[in-house]
């Protein structure tokens, strides 16, 4: 079994597939290797099960089995990132998390240099990290790194602000919001990428948030939904930061991962 990747930066992104492909080429130089862990009873599955047989049968032969004991019914396999061919094997089985059944057919991605995990991605949940530590220098630890021609970015996953106000600990760490009691019994996280504006308050201790309601139908299932929707995601309308210092760093903070993210301007 690999070692665990020692993850410093975490993907945002609305998407997966094409955005986890910009990350792949920007990481891959810095790799030697990849190990692709597939479900190949996928295959089977409507609706994008017989693209995922096509490449596979396709590729299959590039890749080396890999001994290793199965887990998650998946299957190990490994492939070399120095050269064009192994490159273009990765990216063809990467191009198949786009899809429904893809998404989990291609059920974990790690790549390696020498050995040790640079990168690793579950695309059914979306999900992908580095560790910068072993990379180049266009992903440095500690730095929000953009994606360019895409709206997403890498975050650090620091906590980057952390206070309690209100009977409540407040947190921004990685590209959430979280907002825990006091004694821990209870949490809630936000994406910080739904936010629409952060506006500094009178007494400059206090942000004003605007979150992006989501795009819903205007008929009686959007209205459903929107109602299920409060029920269940409510961001807070209000960040109480206790000192204008802080409100004035965390506000500079959001806009720098908003800009790295899509270019947005809070």
């Amino acid at each position: 079994m690999s070692a665990e990747l020692s993850r410093t930066h975490h993907l945002e992104c609305e998407g997966f597939a094409a955005e986890f492909r910009a990350l792949l080429e920007l990481v891959l130089p810095d790799t030697t290797a990849a190990v692709v862990r597939v479900r190949e009873e996928e295959m089977g599955m409507d609706p994008d099960g017989d693209d995922c047989r096509r490449v596979w049968d396709g590729v299959r032969d590039r890749l080396e089995r890999l001994p290793e004991k199965d887990r998650n019914e998946t299957t190990a396999w490994r492939v070399p990132t120095t050269t064009e061919a192994g490159r273009a094997v990765l990216f063809e089985l990467a191009s198949l998390t786009d899809g429904i059944v893809g998404a989990h057919f291609v059920f974990q991605l790690e790549c390696h240099a020498g050995g040790t995990p640079v990168l690793e991605a579950i695309p059914h949940h979306s999900d992908a990290g580095v560790d910068a530590t072993l990379l180049g220098a266009e992903i440095q630890p500690g730095e929000i790194v953009g994606l360019n021609g895409h709206d997403a970015c890498l975050v650090p996953t620091e906590t980057y602000f952390e206070w309690a106000a209100e009977d409540r600990r407040w947190r921004i760490q990685g590209g959430s919001l979280c907002i825990e009691t006091l004694d821990g019994r209870k949490a809630t996280c936000y994406g910080l990428t739904n936010l629409e504006r952060a506006t500094l308050e009178e007494d400059g201790t206090v942000l004003a948030l605007a979150w992006e309601p989501g795009d819903l139908p205007d008929d009686a299932v959007g209205k459903l939904l929107s109602w299920i929707g409060e029920k269940l995601y409510n961001p807070p309308p209000a960040l109480p930061c206790e000192t204008v210092a802080r409100a004035t760093a965390v506000k500079a903070h959001l806009q720098e991962l908003l800009a790295a993210y899509d270019g947005r301007e809070i």
